[in-house]
């Protein structure tokens, strides 16, 4: 494979919640916590202090369900790092006085619990959904249980990854977060050819790119006049241009491409 896989609460009572709603900027501040450990100790610690508010397995309670997909007053882990540790002002759900790394567990467990049950929550039909993907060319660059394109990441088990916001968020607004296993290079050597493809690996004297052909290429910095990291997403946003059912069904699809049924995705 020439490219690798796509590398995605305090006492809550009555959070007024969703999940993240999905792919942050760089200049955002990002969870430092979110190793499987991580997720363990934020599951213990959400059923000894927020279980009786918003239930076990944080499906809901007294308080609201925290695994329908939608957080109301927070769509970044920093946001949701401040309602857990500020409240919201007006609503039951008080700000809690927790060390920053159990804020950050508890986060990461209420990402987990949110894409475990996002292909359940997903609103649209995930068999129009893989026909819209089919429509509209994304295996020409995603493989997604089937064969298909390398210049994208591989959609296998990408509902094993994301919640139903990121994946939405990922499809209208692909550029406000792109992995850097996905930044581009494009550059002109000192004869005047132009290159461009993904940027697989750099080191001091090289880059190894990845283009459009499928062909990996190395491409030495001393023969280089100019060049530049693009940092943007190859892939076109789909605001506007999927009606809303189209989109709903899409999110859906990709959301039941999962780790546990991988070999359904697979026939």
């Amino acid at each position: 494979m020439l490219v690798k896989n796509v590398r995605l609460l305090g006492t809550l009572c009555c959070f007024g919640i969703a999940v993240l709603g999905g792919q942050d900027r760089s200049n955002v501040i990002r969870n430092p916590f979110s190793a499987a450990d991580d997720v363990a100790a934020g599951e213990r610690s959400f059923r000894s202090q927020c279980a009786a508010c918003h239930g076990f397995d944080a499906s809901g309670a007294a308080g609201p369900s925290l695994t329908t997909g939608v957080f109301r007053n927070g769509n970044s882990d920093e946001a949701l790092f401040a309602v857990i540790s500020k409240g919201v002002p007006g609503t039951p759900m008080v700000g809690f006085k927790l060390e920053g790394r159990e804020v950050w567990q508890l986060i990461s467990f209420l990402r987990s619990a949110n894409i475990a049950k996002g292909a359940s929550h997903a609103p649209g039909d995930p068999v129009r959904g893989a026909q819209v993907f089919k429509d509209n060319g994304c295996a020409q660059c995603h493989t997604a249980g089937k064969p298909g394109g390398f210049a994208g990441p591989d959609l296998t088990e990408i509902g094993s990854r994301r919640t139903l916001a990121q994946l939405e968020n990922a499809l209208t607004d692909p550029d406000a977060e792109v992995d850097p296993d996905y930044w581009s290079l494009r550059a002109r050597t000192k004869t005047g050819q132009m290159i461009s493809g993904i940027r697989m690996n750099e080191d001091t004297d090289s880059f190894q790119i990845l283009e459009s052909s499928g062909r990996l290429r190395s491409v030495w910095k001393v023969d280089l006049a100019s060049y530049e990291i693009v940092r943007t997403s190859p892939m076109p946003s789909f605001k506007g241009k999927l009606h809303a059912s189209d989109l709903e069904d899409l999110v859906a699809y990709l959301a039941g491409l999962r780790a546990q049924t991988n070999h359904e995705v697979q026939q």
